[in-house]
């Protein structure tokens, strides 16, 4: 696919992002660990193999991108179920402790869906206090698990101090929910799970991809998305990410990326937090919307 940029369909940006920075990118890190299996199916648990693959996650994973992190210096956001913390804590400190930071991400994967309201709530207060008491800092972030919302997750979230959410999938900028909650959106195509995840028996995913065609979709939806003034969040898992050749892939899409100077790579609260305090960044285009605003 060749465009000529010159001459190529650019609509206005979508937002005003600070520093003049064209477009806003979050790196985000998913450590699911183990919780992943446990929440598709309780019977996982005695898929030692399975165990092992998602161990690799915060075991080897999250340290080895811990040091990628700090050899580019560019900050990420890490969204981590609570068991996780629970079960190593030494590791979630140390991501806390290089300046990243710690989003809540269920106790145990749970699937929302599956849960009653006040059930929800009570893993989403369980979770933060232990993710809390395990760094040491306050938590404003969530992402539900699998990426699947209840009708009533964001006034939940909003209900209790939350500053933003980052699970849904109708706009590429942040906006404002009914309930005051921030939404940083994402899509499917700027994930690894589709790309790399794959287990034979019990099945899950596909066969991985080749590392040179995600960097070209990951480095197409970037160059569309810096364009149109977007804010790109690139959800990583560390038990598929964290493998020696998917952070060269990752490395190598960060410095092509800043090359040009004109990316702001920040947390995904520092995005929540700007938007906060900036309402009028954000260029609204939904024309039902703009309507309203204008009448």
């Amino acid at each position: 696919m060749n465009i000529n940029r010159n001459t190529a369909y650019t609509p206005p940006p979508r937002f005003a992002w600070p520093h003049g920075k064209r477009c806003a990118v979050v790196l985000c890190f998913d450590v699911d660990g183990e919780t992943t299996a446990f929440s598709e199916s309780e019977r996982h648990a005695a898929s030692t193999t399975l165990l092992s693959q998602c161990r690799y996650g915060p075991s080897v994973g999250v340290p080895r991108l811990l040091g990628l992190l700090d050899h580019l210096g560019v900050p990420a956001s890490f969204f981590v179920p609570a068991w996780i913390a629970e079960q190593r804590p030494e590791t979630i400190r140390a991501v806390a402790k290089a300046g990243h930071e710690i989003s809540a991400h269920g106790y145990r994967h749970e699937k929302l869906p599956t849960l009653s309201r006040s059930s929800e709530e009570e893993i989403l207060l369980r979770s933060r206090d232990i993710l809390e008491r395990t760094t040491g800092s306050s938590i404003c972030g969530y992402r539900a698990p699998w990426f699947e919302h209840n009708p009533w997750t964001t006034e939940l979230l909003a209900q209790h101090g939350f500053l933003y959410d980052a699970s849904l999938m109708d706009d590429d900028v942040p906006y404002r929910t009914p309930s005051g909650l921030i939404e940083l959106p994402h899509n499917w195509a700027l994930e690894d799970w589709e790309q790399f995840a794959f287990h034979g028996d019990p099945p899950l995913g596909h066969p991985p991809e080749d590392c040179g065609k995600v960097r070209e979709l990951w480095w197409r939806e970037f160059e569309a998305m810096r364009d149109f003034g977007c804010c790109m969040l690139l959800t990583l898992h560390p038990w598929l990410s964290g493998r020696p050749s998917r952070v060269r892939l990752i490395e190598g899409l960060v410095r092509d990326m800043e090359a040009g100077g004109d990316v702001w790579f920040a947390t995904a609260r520092d995005v929540a937090r700007y938007f906060a305090e900036n309402p009028e960044a954000r260029r609204e285009v939904d024309l039902e919307r703009v309507s309203k605003k204008n009448e």
